[in-house]
């Protein structure tokens, strides 16, 4: 089970209003992950770039990788698509 912890750690996008998080993800600044936790999640990262966003998963520690960066309009329905940390 993840707790409310990981899930804060490891989907920084709960952190924004849906209107913020479409800004950022229109502006490129969102990055998608592949979780080692509770049968393969996904998580986000906000970053300014690919390699600021794999320090980030590195730095987690929870054997995280960078997929690639959410295009505007994916994150419609994320939630519905994928299994985020929850």
């Amino acid at each position: 089970m993840v707790t409310d912890e990981a899930f804060d750690i490891c989907d920084e996008l709960n952190r924004f209003s849906d209107a913020q998080a479409a800004l950022l993800t229109s502006r490129g600044l969102v990055y998608l992950t592949d979780l080692k936790l509770d049968g393969g999640r996904h998580g986000t990262i906000v970053a300014a770039s690919y390699a600021d966003a794999q320090s980030v998963a590195r730095a987690r520690g929870r054997g995280e990788r960078v997929v690639g960066r959410m295009a505007h309009g994916f994150l419609h329905g994320l939630l519905q698509k994928v299994r985020l940390c929850a």
